[in-house]
């Protein structure tokens, strides 16, 4: 059974110490992953944040560049009306090398052709011959100049099939003009087309990422710029949307798109960016933060199996120390270093071990002085002097032929006796204590030849109340050996005892010679031994011998004048069992 308590007690420590390792890791893990989310998602959004604005700011002057670019078409071909066709007659025919001055000098132009309202051509910049059966008239940009002449017309990108051997991808710039025909104005159209090179240059470099790419959608939807792969389906109805960033999911891949609106023409710029491109750090990040949660796990495992083995080692310890008081050792000091909470149990540990060992010491020597005062009580009763005295007595009364006192000498000497050992009990009635105070003064009075009265009362409620045995006598003996024998007048003894609510008062009166102030006030000190005729046993031990068995608060008051007698007050605990 012992051997299972301790390896229950073991268990139990070693419970405890994994229950520590269990809640710091979890709490420190729970903390970690906290602050690493937290810190990932601020990360993130901070990051979506620059990238927003970077993307923003992006397009914007991608937005400025094509404003830019197209602003010069509509430049050069409102140059090439307002300076050179409306001032000159069209039947002179000298606007092409004009026209081919214009495109050498800037190369985003493919062609710059007149034609008139009919379709006929009247010049353009490149030579070119029209392919033969052609009518331009039912080409989108030529009608549309003419349906709506104040505007300048941006058509989609498109091979241009107007001359032989030219099949350039262009952007075409159209407007309806007034020309002068000998003097008549007729109706015409100026066209501009324009290669794709200058988009190209402002769109491919960012294209050419696979971060991101960038598309130009005509107002109608159409793509002017871009990959319609890159593109896909979700960027088909941007055309309509707001200009503003969005973020969406495609192909499993959050993407950000941003939308801007060019200027006069209407396009829309779409940019398509990759976030898990554009914001290299996310995998960065994310392995960083496992391989600081992972080491700091590990860390923590490693910190607690410390911290829990700093502080249960000890608890094991003081678990050993405290199974070796329990069978009775009480010279265990264990050491009290190491962390506070334990340093502190220890030293409390060692304290109360200490104040254990004192207070079993003390009930020792309390256990020895109690056998000690009764001992000195009971020797008391059979001191030879006083037996000797008694039985002389008896003699002599036997031989004065003084039958009656003799009798009654024996007979109180036997019932002093037998009261006296009481069966060894030491709590006895206090109408058994009476009964052997009356004993012993019968047989005094006797022996002093009546020099002496006596006089006891009881409470009819306190004789059936425990007292401890043996403590009226040494008093009694007390006032008849220090007080009345040395008065020529009558000795008085007066005993009484009453309850004064839970207390059992005693109280012994004599009218001897009584003492000094100064001998009044020696009687308990212990340092102070009083050599006595008697037993010796003494107020002062009777004192003592209440206080072991009932406290401190317990015992005897003397009041006492030279010359005028002795009074002491014995004060016990009223009990009846």
């Amino acid at each position: 059974m012992e051997k299972t308590n301790k390896q229950g007690k073991t268990l139990k420590l070693r419970s405890i110490k994994s229950l520590m390792i269990i809640y710091f890791t979890t709490i420190i893990v729970i903390g970690m992953l906290f602050t690493g989310i937290s810190l990932y998602e601020k990360f993130r959004s901070t990051s979506e944040a620059y990238a927003n604005k970077a993307v923003d700011q992006l397009l914007t002057q991608v937005k400025y560049s094509l404003d830019t670019y197209t602003r010069n078409m509509m430049n050069i071909s409102n140059t090439l009306y307002y300076k050179i066709i409306k001032k000159q007659n069209i039947a002179s025919n000298n606007f092409a090398s004009e026209m081919n001055v214009i495109q050498t000098t800037n190369n985003d132009i493919a062609s710059l052709v007149l034609f008139k309202s009919n379709g006929e051509l009247v010049a353009n910049s490149h030579y070119a011959k029209l392919k033969e059966g052609l009518d331009v008239t039912t080409q989108e940009w030529f009608q549309n100049s003419l349906e709506r002449p104040e505007n300048i017309h941006f058509s989609s990108p498109h091979k241009q099939n107007l001359f032989e051997d030219y099949d350039q991808r262009v952007i075409s710039l159209s407007r309806a003009v007034s020309l002068n025909e000998n003097g008549r104005i007729i109706q015409g159209v100026l066209l501009v087309d324009m290669n794709m090179k200058g988009i190209e240059n402002i769109c491919g470099a960012i294209s050419e990422d696979d971060a991101g790419s960038i598309s130009i959608l005509a107002a109608s939807g159409n793509m002017i710029y871009g990959d319609p792969v890159q593109v896909g389906s979700y960027n088909k109805n941007l055309s309509y949307k707001e200009d503003g960033n969005y973020t969406r999911i495609v192909d499993n891949k959050r993407t950000l798109i941003t939308v801007k609106t060019a200027g006069y023409t209407g396009w829309k710029i779409v940019g398509t960016w990759r976030l898990d491109k554009i914001l290299f750090t996310y995998r960065e990040l994310n392995y960083f933060l496992i391989a600081v949660l992972i080491v700091g796990i590990a860390m923590c495992i490693v910190g607690t199996l410390f911290i829990s083995s700093r502080l249960s080692s000890p608890l094991y310890k003081l678990q050993k120390s405290m199974k070796l008081v329990e069978e009775g050792r009480f010279d265990i000091q264990i050491d009290e270093s190491g962390e506070y909470i334990v340093s502190h149990l220890a030293k409390t540990f060692n304290t109360m071990v200490s104040r254990i060992k004192e207070l079993m010491q003390e009930i020792v020597i309390e256990q020895d002085g109690k056998r000690k005062k009764e001992l000195e009580a009971l020797q008391s009763q059979i001191n030879p002097h006083f037996l000797y005295n008694t039985l002389d007595s008896i003699i002599w009364l036997a031989e004065s032929d003084k039958k009656e006192e003799s009798i009654m000498m024996i007979t109180a000497l036997s019932r002093f006796f037998r009261i006296g050992i009481s069966s060894g009990r030491n709590i006895i009635t206090v109408r058994e204590e009476l009964e052997h105070a009356r004993n012993y003064l019968a047989i005094q009075k006797i022996r002093y030849k009546n020099k002496f009265e006596f006089n006891i009362i009881a409470d009819e409620d306190a004789l059936s109340a425990k007292t401890l045995k043996l403590i009226l006598q040494p008093l009694i003996e007390n006032a008849l050996y220090h007080g009345i024998e040395y008065i020529l007048d009558k000795g008085k003894i007066d005993i009484s005892v009453r309850v004064n609510k839970d207390e059992l008062i005693y109280e012994i009166r004599d009218n001897g010679i009584g003492m000094t102030e100064e001998r009044r006030l020696k009687l308990f000190d212990k340092e102070q031994e009083i050599k006595t005729k008697g037993s010796g046993v003494g107020v002062k031990n009777v004192n003592e011998r209440i206080k072991l068995y009932y406290g401190q608060n317990y015992g005897l008051q003397v009041e006492s004048k030279l010359e005028e007698g002795t009074t002491i007050h014995m004060k016990i605990p009223l009990t009846y069992t």
